[in-house]
């Protein structure tokens, strides 16, 4: 039998899922509505994300509670880990990148493009790290997603409070909150995994809470570009 703890842990990966498939498949249909280029490529990596976070949780959800250790399982966690590192990167980049464009006096948010280059290097080095140690010692070992996604979500929210497009700083907001709140949760699974025993579901029921708010922002991020002002709409006149 199934104890309490375990029911709550179901109960909130169940929400993980399906708040980031509720995420892309918004994503999606609102991006095939669209009319402006920039919004339709925003939406497209708000449902990718989506997607992305569904595999993931998926994974490491079953991967964990049937204790799967074996060096394929532990190469497919650590290409799964390692890829997020690269793939986070380019979002919050290419997004960084045209807020700017948006920005009525082009400010650079946090000389953001100075540091890309660095924040990249070191991205694509720990993604580098990520998968080794997913094979020498398991995916649950490996490190969680560091400053360089924090520090993304900080210029992301900063790059709200300048856009002049309001379409765009709604997005922007809950983009960056998104990826704060995902940033927080790899931060509680190293800490909780030194307070609790290892392999306990209470750590994991502590961080899927928090990757809910960060799924329930990604949704909003996505439900943003939508204005009336900018959806193609069916030709409504009389036949």
């Amino acid at each position: 039998m199934f104890d309490s703890v375990s029911i709550i842990f179901f109960i909130v990966w169940v929400l993980v899922v399906g708040l980031f498939s509720y995420a892309a498949y918004w994503a999606f249909i609102i991006r095939k509505a669209l009319v402006t280029g920039l919004y339709r490529k925003q939406a497209l990596w708000a449902g990718t994300m989506g997607l992305y976070f569904v595999t993931l949780s998926t994974f490491l959800t079953v991967a964990l509670s049937f204790n799967l250790t074996t060096l394929s399982v532990n190469i497919l966690g650590g290409l799964l880990i390692s890829s997020g590192f690269i793939v986070l990167f380019a979002w919050i980049d290419s997004t960084v990148r045209v807020a700017r464009l948006s920005d009525p006096l082009l400010r650079d948010t946090l000389r953001w493009s100075r540091l890309r280059y660095f924040i990249g290097f070191v991205t694509v080095g720990g993604a580098i790290s990520s998968l080794l140690t997913s094979i020498d010692m398991g995916f649950a070992y490996v490190a969680p997603f560091g400053g360089a996604l924090l520090f993304g979500a900080i210029a992301l929210l900063v790059s709200a409070s300048r856009s002049r497009d309001s379409t765009l700083r709604r997005h922007l907001k809950w983009m960056g909150l998104a990826i704060a709140m995902l940033w927080l949760a790899s931060q509680l699974t190293g800490i909780l995994f030194r307070v609790f025993p290892a392999g306990s579901i209470a750590s994991e029921v502590i961080t899927y809470s928090v990757v809910v708010v960060g799924g329930f922002c990604l949704y909003r991020s996505a439900r943003s570009l939508i204005p009336l002002g900018h959806l193609s709409l069916p030709d409504a006149s009389p036949v």
